[in-house]
């Protein structure tokens, strides 16, 4: 299998419009038509901004289909030398490997208590009462593909025994969100401060 390589440039106006802003690019294709496209380099091909900025991308990545492109958000811009875009904050996905903990930063100690006791009431599964009780039966079943209350009732125990040990309850996460919150709200300001002082880049052949 042998690829042809095309390289070629793509230029874009330079902050003070007396230059350009070059970019080289080579796209890739194979025998089975395959192609992928690669930035090689950027440079700035003007004497003045040369000495008054830098090239930075600010990267975004974002859901989307996979006819509609590849997700990901790249706006170059010509920066002031001396600051620099901040990095993105996004949301945190809390994401547990064990099921206790998972069960512990989803539902509060009352709704833990209140499911154990309609398990042990009820016995079946068929027979649960409260939706949360449902729901960490369906938690349980993902996890070990198993639906006994037999199983559950033990782990429920444990979670309410040292439910004050866990880092994550929905307590502490609604706490986490409110601080993440202004976190990412402050620095959406820096980026969007620091944009305004720089100048975006318009590639084309």
């Amino acid at each position: 299998m042998s690829w042809d390589i095309i390289e070629y440039d793509e230029f874009s106006n330079c902050a003070c419009g007396k230059g350009k802003v070059v970019r080289h690019m080579q796209q890739r294709d194979d025998d089975w038509n395959r192609s992928e496209t690669r930035c090689l380099g950027e440079e700035i091909q003007c004497v003045d901004c040369a000495k008054k900025y830098h090239i930075e991308h600010h990267i975004r990545h974002y859901l989307c289909k996979p006819w509609k492109g590849d997700g990901i958000s790249d706006r170059a811009f010509l920066v002031p030398n001396g600051i620099s875009i901040p990095s993105y904050v996004g949301i945190r996905s809390f994401n547990f490997s064990e099921i206790d903990k998972e069960i512990a930063s989803m539902y509060t100690l009352e709704e833990i208590n209140a499911s154990l006791n309609d398990m042990l009431t009820n016995k079946y599964t068929t027979r649960l009462k409260l939706d949360c009780s449902h729901s960490i039966v369906r938690i349980y079943n993902k996890a070990h593909k198993k639906k006994s209350l037999s199983l559950i009732v033990p782990v429920l125990e444990n979670i309410i025994q040292n439910y004050d040990k866990y880092e994550w309850t929905p307590e502490t996460i609604k706490e986490y969100r409110i601080r993440e919150s202004e976190e990412i709200r402050e620095n959406n300001k820096a980026i969007d401060e620091t944009m305004a002082k720089s100048f975006e880049l318009n590639f084309r052949r």
